[in-house]
């Protein structure tokens, strides 16, 4: 048994008030005296009593009370199912990309659906089902219903995602099937024992495996390289026990430009370099090759233009001024780069154009840039005619950056130097995170957007005395060369992971088609920006009129998911026939407090009858 909530046993506080009514009424005893006054009670002149005197009524109106108490703390038994009735049926499907891997003609999802077939014709006839999916997060397929043509068709619009299942998506999947009868799990691997004991369930769910270990590839990263200047490279990985033949396919704006067959070595990583390539653009690496998972098999990335470009590193610290320069010339050797002193008056010329504005620890005001990076901005001076692009808040001395688009959340935070913690508008969002050093507030670190002023970037913390060139702070020197990056390129086409929300300025209502042919529309919020989030790996197209179109690329790769030998071969659940056996029950909780209400009704109505019979035999006094 148990209660539902606790807090309403204070109710029983009325026993206690109980007991001090009877006091009360007990301490002065009555005896009849000779009077010409009828039915006149007086005190006893000398008698006095402090003893409760317990009788009929009071156990009943303690019982009623105790009753009522109970019932507004709502009491509950878990008792056991017994057989017959109807039951509950959930079927619970990973809809990970592994389940989207082929063999024998079919997908590890196939395997599934037929398996969930079996269920559903073994289960006696008027017996419910309900389907709850999940890879990212949970999601119910539908709602409980006997219907078996409507959970036949359902079934049947099951589709694979390009991301990988997460675990508390399973465990909030499991906690929505918690009120069935039984649960079935179709997956490609059993659940952690951790996440069947986080979702308390009442008995483990009937595991079916989809599929068997099989043989993979997949393309880890793609480095473009500088087209005309580095050579590019490819990282492949084989979950594999022997030796694979592929064939690796490099493309650039849809040409082939890189052809190789190549043989990967069993559980090995093969980096295969190519190029330089003669233009930027969209690359494309593919892998030819008959494995079980397509997913991982292709992979994308922008090659910066080779088109001169010119850049602007304005900071007061020269050290800093440098270690810019050579990072820009490190990530694009086109660039054409101008390092000057903000505080120095005609260091450069204010009239030209820049396609890149590095801002290091000063203001913007009267600089021409298609792109401007705002590093430890300068806090708005009281007085300043014009509002501050980037508002500043606060200043640390010490900050820690903890999260990181792409890596997550770092296992060990890198210690940065001051920063500015800054309140980033509606049209930007953060690429990492982190906080004060020792500290549990979270800011953003970097960030990136684009307003009616052009692109724009920020990074919080300074970068002073050659932090970036620190081999102990590698996280921060890839944080500000993916924030670059990100400014720099083509403002039609971005490179995304499956699974990212991705935000992109379209200031109008949009059509996005998917890589499977689907089309839908998205809403810009108030700051212009359409966001969606991938679930499939490949291009997506988003259109807005009026000539605006923007390509986003979707890669998918993920080392547990992609290793299609990690689902170590493991029993089955039982053939339909025992699954459709003797009903086994199980504990279900059952409220009891409309038994405890009509308890509390009957004492109140015994205690009437008893105190009407003695009014009846005695007098008023003895009510």
């Amino acid at each position: 048994m148990g209660l539902f909530n606790p807090a309403n046993l204070l109710y029983a506080l009325s026993l206690a008030a109980l007991v001090a009514i009877y006091l009360r009424a007990r301490s002065r005893p009555t005896i009849e005296v000779s009077s010409l006054m009828l039915f006149e009670a007086a005190p006893a002149p000398v008698a006095r009593s402090r003893v409760l005197r317990l009788d009929l009524p009071f156990w009943l109106e303690a019982l009623a009370l105790a009753a009522l108490t109970l019932a507004l703390a709502g009491l509950y038994l878990r008792v056991y199912g017994a057989p017959g009735g109807h039951r509950t049926h959930a079927l619970v499907f990973d809809l990970g990309a592994a389940m989207g891997a082929r063999e024998d003609g079919g997908s590890r999802l196939d395997q599934a659906r037929a398996a969930a077939r079996r269920v559903i014709a073994a289960a006696p006839e008027g017996d419910s089902f309900t389907i709850i999916t999940y890879a990212l997060q949970a999601a119910a397929g539908s709602a409980p219903t006997a219907d078996r043509g409507a959970i036949g068709r359902i079934l049947d619009q099951l589709a694979p995602t390009d991301v990988a299942a997460s675990p508390a998506a399973l465990r909030a999947a499991l906690v929505d099937a918690r009120a069935a009868d039984t649960i079935d799990l179709f997956a490609d691997r059993p659940a952690p024992a951790v996440v069947l004991e986080d979702a308390r369930l009442a008995a483990p769910p009937r595991f079916h495996q989809a599929g068997a270990p099989a043989e993979n590839l997949a393309i880890v990263s793609l480095d473009p390289g500088v087209p005309r200047a580095s050579l590019g490279r490819v990282t492949i990985r084989s979950f594999a026990r022997h030796p694979l033949p592929c064939a690796l396919q490099i493309m650039v704006d849809g040409r082939v430009v890189f052809h190789s067959s190549l043989i990967v070595e069993p559980r090995a990583e093969l980096v295969v370099p190519f190029g330089p390539l003669r233009a930027g653009g969209v690359v494309e690496a593919r892998l030819v090759a008959d494995d079980a998972l397509a997913a991982d098999n292709a992979r994308y990335a922008l090659a910066p233009s080779i088109a001169q470009s010119r850049a602007l590193v304005l900071s007061p610290d020269p050290g800093v001024r440098d270690d810019l320069a050579r990072l820009l010339l490190a990530i694009n050797p086109n660039f054409l780069v101008t390092t000057a002193d903000p505080n120095v008056a005609n260091a450069f010329d204010r009239n030209a154009r820049f396609d890149l504005a590095v801002l290091h620890d000063c203001g913007a005001a009267g600089i021409k840039a298609a792109a401007r990076l705002f590093i430890f901005p300068e806090p708005w001076l009281i007085g300043s005619k014009r509002p501050p692009v980037l508002p500043v808040v606060a200043t640390v001395a010490a900050a820690e950056l903890k999260r990181r688009t792409g890596a997550g959340e770092l296992a060990t935070p890198v210690l940065l130097g001051a920063a500015r913690v800054i309140e980033l508008p509606g049209w930007m969002r953060a690429t990492s995170q982190g906080g004060g050093a020792g500290e549990r507030d979270n800011f953003p670190l970097t960030a990136i957007g684009r307003s009616a002023r052009g692109e724009i970037g920020v990074i919080a913390f300074d970068v002073r005395n050659h932090l970036l060139l620190d081999p102990d702070r590698l996280d921060a020197l890839i944080a500000t060369i993916d924030t670059i990056r990100r400014l720099i390129a083509p403002r039609d086409a971005l490179v995304e992971s499956t699974g990212a929300l991705v935000s992109v300025p379209m200031f109008a209502r949009t059509l996005l088609d998917g890589p499977d042919g689907s089309r839908r529309t998205l809403i810009p919020d108030r700051w212009g920006r359409v966001r969606f989030q991938p679930l499939l790996a490949g291009r997506y197209t988003l259109s807005a009129g009026a000539g605006s179109v923007v390509a986003v690329y979707a890669n998918y790769y993920d080392a547990g998911e992609s290793d299609l030998r990690a689902a170590a071969a493991v029993k089955s659940a039982p053939p339909p026939a025992a699954a459709a056996g003797p009903f086994v029950g199980r504990f279900q909780v059952k409220p009891i407090g409309t038994p405890l209400a009509a308890l509390a009704l009957l004492a109140f109505l015994i205690e009437s009858m008893v105190l009407t019979r003695r009014a009846a035999r005695w007098s008023a006094r003895h009510v």
